[in-house]
């Protein structure tokens, strides 16, 4: 049977406004860019993606390198895996991080997204997996900002699905201020619910030290990324002196970052994001990693797509979720008893609202 021919590409950035606006230690945000990739083979099947680079200036940079990637596998049969190899390869003079690698992830994931359609199963099926539920946690906010407003939201994050795992940001000024922090938010949770941590990499190594050590006792789930994600000996540091587990991956680029992380057993688990890791290719690659190490593995944004992809990880623990990109899909997954539903629907299922992307269409 001969494989279905890439044959276009279309390519649109928006800046979306998010409900709960960000309020973290690496900035205050009140939008959020996507950048949306279609792939059209030629028997007529769309293979679709969204990724998020963060920062709306980058978008036209990133969106020229998704172009000239493109090149590569104009007019080829479609091969993801293979596909992905070819891309890795190429970026060797650019470098294997960065934006070139969101550009190979954005293809990545429209590539495979079209190659389960065209099988005519949905992506986690297509990969040798189920469909099933997958558990999740509410991390769309808690952010740094007031315990009183925290109470309220962490009340409204819950019921947002029925979760009874959210994530919480640390790393106020002092340490009363994220006990306070933690205990208006623990006010709204019961006693078995899983509280979650992210520093979003605020603090220095000393200053870690003090800090999560006076943390430890606070029956956290995970402390995620104290410091810089780079500073690899130093989590390995860190992890001596604490029983609360230590996570990071979210930052890692591709998985050489993965690979040297594990290697150095920075971490009790670790936190892939999807962009950053290289797609659905990059994906599965550090889940076989993460399960050499006998490491959990959770997801770190895109929770459509990473859910498929927890299906198929054999140490998956838990599924980031916030309702981010929900406005721009004519069908939001549902969130259901704290669980993701994936639909039955070929590849990952994704339909773009065309009103939203006029609306927030990034101008240039």
């Amino acid at each position: 049977m001969s494989l279905a021919l890439v044959s276009k590409i279309n390519i649109v950035s928006i800046d979306l406004p998010l409900q709960r606006p960000i309020v973290s230690a690496v900035g205050r945000y009140g939008k959020w860019p996507f950048i949306i990739t279609e792939i059209t083979l030629d028997n007529g099947i769309v293979g679709n993606s969204y990724i998020c680079p963060y920062l709306v200036n980058f978008t036209d940079s990133i969106e020229r390198v998704i172009r000239e990637l493109f090149r590569l596998f104009e007019n080829q049969p479609l091969a993801p895996a293979a596909f992905y190899e070819v891309g890795m390869r190429r970026l060797s003079l650019l470098g294997r991080s960065g934006i070139a690698l969101y550009a190979l992830a954005a293809l990545d994931i429209a590539f495979w997204d079209a190659s389960a359609k065209d099988a005519d199963r949905p992506l986690c099926e297509h990969l040798g997996g189920t469909l099933a539920g997958v558990k999740a946690y509410n991390s769309g906010g808690l952010w740094l900002i007031a315990p009183e407003q925290l109470a309220q939201e962490a009340r409204d994050l819950r019921n947002e699905g029925d979760f009874s795992s959210l994530k919480l940001r640390l790393g106020r000024k002092t340490l009363d201020q994220d006990l306070r922090a933690i205990e208006a938010v623990r006010s709204q949770m019961n006693a078995d619910d899983d509280l979650l941590c992210d520093f979003n990499q605020v603090l220095s190594f000393t200053e870690a030290l003090r800090r999560l050590k006076d943390l430890d006792n606070q029956g956290l789930y995970w402390f995620e990324e104290p410091i810089p994600y780079h500073e690899f000996r130093n989590y390995t540091e860190l992890r001596q002196h604490l029983s609360t587990p230590l996570i990071l991956g979210e930052n890692f680029h591709g998985i050489d970052h993965a690979t040297l992380s594990l290697e150095l057993k920075s971490s009790d688990a670790i936190m892939p994001d999807l962009m950053r890791i290289g797609g659905v290719s990059g994906w599965i690659k550090t889940a076989a990693l993460a399960e050499a190490y006998k490491k959990p593995l959770s997801s770190h944004l895109y929770h459509e797509v990473s859910a498929h992809l927890m299906r198929v990880t054999p140490t998956a623990d838990y599924l980031e979720w916030m309702n981010w990109v929900d406005p721009l899909l004519v069908e939001p997954y549902r969130i259901k008893d704290g669980h993701l539903v994936i639909p039955e629907r070929p590849g990952v299922g994704l339909q773009f609202n065309r009103d939203v992307i006029d609306r927030y269409r990034v101008k240039r």
